[in-house]
């Protein structure tokens, strides 16, 4: 079975972060990206691939002050 990569984003009260999402070519995508306030996905080949673009945007999101992280919510 083929899989591919999902590099997820999510966004909550102008807040980012970024994820992976293992899918084979037998999953339903809509169901795969049934997902709360899911704001983009794009498709990879390669874990390592999808991996270094999930860190490379939440370091990003880290450094604007956007990463939703980075402050404790109340």
């Amino acid at each position: 079975m083929k899989y591919f990569y999902l590099a997820v984003n999510i966004k909550e009260n102008e807040k980012y972060y970024a994820y992976a999402v293992k899918v084979s070519t037998m999953d339903n995508l809509l169901s795969k990206l049934e997902i709360p306030n899911i704001y983009s996905a794009n498709f990879f080949g390669t874990k390592k691939r999808t991996e270094e673009i999930v860190k490379s945007w939440n370091t990003s999101y880290k450094a604007n002050g956007t990463y939703l992280f980075d402050a404790p919510s109340f």
